[in-house]
């Protein structure tokens, strides 16, 4: 007998009575929203009295669970379908606002859901949720209450049958943010921004290759400011039918545009080698840009807090003279809301540490006592696995002690290029006050990449966007130049958790050489106690921050 459907939300069934986890709740939200430019996506969710089970028969699933996912699987067809984790620690804010985001942390995968055989597909599936409910369970701590939930949907999209094989993949896909804080002054942060690409939604949450930024939804700058468009693209590998080894990622291909359909990205626009989407952005092609302004003009109403969706957007290429595209939303965060009181910076100061004009993040931060460093003149890419290991094991350190700290290092944190910075988890770093970036240029060696859309040396920066000169606000406007690292998981939990998140440019900005003095000779990474205790004041409307020994 198979599980009792508790609840159905429009096209959202809910099996069993426990807990629906971030995911979940956030698409039956979305579901009870009337959006009319979003179709509503066929949802199946499984609650934690599943990965309650599955535990209590030592990692198998008894009859009533099989017949339960036989019946969805049998019912949503022969299409490729996601297997996405939603645990109850996911993106859970309390009803006044309150609350801790962890976007990306847990493991999902992408299924193709074709095998002629309706067994070896089922299996897939099972494996698929094994590995999830396994890989949760390994990274909670031992009294942690936390559980997890599963949601499956289809994934709309296309099948494209390559030069490296046949594929699946949304036209488009989206992350796109209710609010907008550093927009120019000519723009609104309450108009928003979109992370986009052409193809599977992992390249717009993952960090290994630019993608396209819309800066602000409702007034967007022009694409050919925003950066040299996107390369590469992520759609799933529809050979890889029969089973799970347990890498996430491992039913997808990463490939190069040359392998996409011409006639498709020349629709969305495309320059030379890359994808722009400027035709879908700038002439609202299919109807994207007030489709997207439409929906997160809806939701706007229904939603109290800032959020932020993941979407894809297909169009008919059975009619591709249609004057519609297609949106579904695939999920929705509820996001802490940002709070701007005035930040009063003071003049006097016993010693200033660090003083920057880029940041994202805002408010005042005191008692801070650590900084802990990776250092520019000892770091090499080769030191990547140790360092990482090395600065996982003093964030929890301080973690357990509730002891916040400051953490500098080299390019990107949680990017998944090692070329741009570090690639870890955001769990790994636990909770820090601030975190501060630098390029390779801060030792005053030569710089290796002439690629214009990177910033701050050999590795890139987190910023969205750096000013490239100019003098007034128009000139300035002009020469913008988008990174588009906004929307990722790493960037949204840090921003959601308050984290205040700097750049520090050598040539323009205060850094005090003690950052990089440590008593000892040893390794990259290292912790540095202040002689007293240190603030942090973060005024992100003025973009300035200064951490200091205040005078007593």
């Amino acid at each position: 007998m198979a599980e009792i459907i508790v609840e159905k939300v429009g096209d959202i069934k809910i099996y069993g009575r426990g807990d629906m986890g971030g995911k979940g709740a956030g698409l039956v939200q979305i579901n009870k929203c009337d959006i009319p430019q979003a179709h509503k996506l066929r949802t199946r969710i499984l609650t934690t009295v599943f990965y309650d089970r599955f535990f209590a028969r030592s990692e198998k699933f008894d009859k009533k669970d099989l017949a339960t996912l036989s019946n969805i699987l049998e019912k949503l067809g022969c299409i490729p379908i996601s297997v996405r984790s939603s645990a109850t620690n996911e993106a859970v804010l309390s009803s006044g606002g309150e609350g801790s985001v962890h976007a990306g942390e847990n493991t999902s995968f992408m299924l193709p859901n074709n095998h002629p055989e309706f067994t070896v597909r089922f299996q897939q599936l099972l494996q698929a949720i094994s590995y999830i409910y396994r890989d949760f369970r390994r990274r909670q701590p031992s009294e942690s209450a936390e559980k997890m939930a599963i949601v499956i949907n289809p994934i709309p999209g296309i099948l494209e049958r390559t030069d490296a094989g046949p594929v699946y993949f949304p036209m488009v896909s989206g992350v796109a943010n209710s609010f907008f804080p550093y927009a120019l002054k000519t723009q609104k942060a309450d108009e928003g921004f979109a992370r986009l690409a052409f193809g599977h939604g992992y390249a717009t949450v993952l960090d290994d290759f630019p993608v396209i930024s819309m800066a602000t939804i409702h007034d967007p700058l022009p694409v050919q400011l925003l950066g040299p468009g996107q390369k590469y693209f992520y759609a799933i590998d529809m050979t890889k039918n029969s089973g799970l080894g347990g890498e996430e990622l491992e039913t997808m291909r990463r490939l190069h545009v040359r392998f996409a359909n011409h006639k498709l990205t020349g629709m969305f626009g495309r320059f030379k080698t890359s994808i722009t989407l400027e035709d879908l952005i700038q002439e609202d092609r299919f109807g994207f840009r007030t489709g997207l302004k439409e929906i997160m003009g809806a939701l706007s109403e229904e939603i109290l807090t800032q959020f932020q969706i993941e979407f894809v957007f297909n169009i008919d290429l059975n009619s591709p003279s249609s004057s519609q595209g297609i949106f579904h939303i695939v999920q929705l965060t509820q996001l802490p809301t940002l709070t701007f009181e005035k930040v009063q910076v003071p003049q006097r100061a016993r010693h200033t540490y660090l003083s920057i004009q880029n940041l994202q993040g805002h408010g005042v931060k005191k008692g801070i006592h650590h900084a802990l460093v990776i250092s520019p003149f000892r770091y090499k890419k080769e030191q990547h696995d140790e360092v990482v290991q090395k600065l996982a094991e003093y964030a929890l350190s301080f973690q357990n002690k509730n002891d916040a700290y400051i953490l500098l290092v080299p390019g990107r944190l949680g990017t998944n290029n090692r070329e741009w910075g570090i690639q870890l988890d955001f769990n790994d770093i636990g909770r820090p006050a601030a975190i501060f970036e630098y390029g390779v240029d801060i030792t005053g060696r030569p710089e290796p990449v002439h690629d214009s859309v990177t910033t701050g040396g050999i590795y890139g920066s987190h910023f969205l966007y750096m000013i490239q000169g100019g003098h007034d606000e128009e000139k300035k406007r002009i020469q913008t130049r988008m990174f588009g690292t906004q929307g990722t998981h790493f960037l949204t939990n840090l921003m959601s958790n308050r984290v205040i998140y700097g750049y520090i440019a050598p040539m323009e900005d205060q850094i005090d050489p003690w950052f990089f003095s440590p008593s000892e000779v040893g390794g990259a990474t290292y912790v540095l106690t202040f002689p007293h205790p240190v603030s942090i004041y973060a005024d992100s409307i003025n973009q300035v921050c200064v951490v200091q020994e205040d005078i007593q």
